[in-house]
């Protein structure tokens, strides 16, 4: 499972990277709700509305996953996730305490959850 879902989050750091939004949303639950280390929440739509606007511009990310949970129909992942990127123009280089969550659906998975928390 923690291979799984370290492919998963790594093809949802590349599609962000490099700017592949509309294969970012496939990859995402319709339901998605994306917790900033600020505190701000989006939804699919709004998160996906930055994105395309270049609100956020990821130039690196790398998520240290330490564990997985199988939760049934969800996947929970936790670790140390390393960002760097410009938000609304401002260059950041963040360190969050992150849990994923991945919505089983079939034999796919859909990126549901995200919460980062500064260390």
């Amino acid at each position: 499972m923690l291979q799984r879902i370290n492919e998963l989050e790594q093809q949802r750091f590349n599609f962000l990277i490099n700017k592949e939004y509309d294969a970012f949303a496939e990859l995402c639950d319709p339901e998605l709700r994306y917790v900033h280390s600020s505190g701000k929440i989006d939804d699919l739509d709004s998160y996906l509305k930055k994105l395309k606007l270049g609100y956020y511009n990821y130039q690196d990310i790398r998520f240290e996953i330490d564990k997985v949970i199988d939760m049934g129909n969800y996947v929970m992942a936790t670790g140390d996730l390393y960002l760097q990127l410009l938000a609304d123009n401002e260059p950041l280089s963040l360190q969050n305490r992150a849990v994923s969550i991945w919505r089983k659906q079939g034999d796919t998975y859909k990126f549901l959850m995200y919460q980062g928390t500064a260390f």
